[in-house]
């Protein structure tokens, strides 16, 4: 069921300024937590149809209808272990299932994750990485 097409420049980790344009252009929440005026963090979500080169958004939309998929959150370190990333993760699974990706061997990240009521269902090899997929039903 995967996307037809790829918008150029929006692949999945490191991103450049057109790259992240264009992924915050097609995402379904591109949300930026501010505490005194710095830039806490961020998450970044796309919906079903979305075109994007990833794996591991492909395997996704190959098993999920109704669903958004947590591409990114990025925590800056001065407010990390701040609930930072609990609030962006609060502002987003409100709705819809989200659906995202944790290395296998990041246990701290399971850790969260199984805390918040995500379940794997499913594993990917990419890059020589396992990737457990995960979902939390909204």
């Amino acid at each position: 069921m995967g996307p037809a097409t790829r918008t150029p420049g929006v692949r999945p980790g490191r991103l450049d300024h057109e790259g992240l344009a264009l992924l915050v252009k097609q995402s379904d929440h591109a949300l930026v937590l501010e505490d005194d005026g710095d830039i806490a963090g961020f998450v970044i979500t796309l919906p079903p149809g979305a075109v994007y080169d990833s794996s591991r958004y492909d395997w996704f939309e190959a098993r999920l209808d109704d669903y958004v998929y947590l591409d990114r959150i990025v925590v800056a370190r001065a407010h990390r272990r701040k609930g930072v990333a609990r609030r962006l993760y609060d502002a987003v699974e409100a709705d819809l299932p989200v659906a995202l990706e944790v290395y296998d061997t990041n246990e701290p990240s399971l850790e969260f994750h199984r805390l918040r009521g995500y379940r794997q269902v499913g594993e990917l090899e990419h890059a020589g990485r396992t990737n457990l997929m995960m979902v939390r039903a909204a």
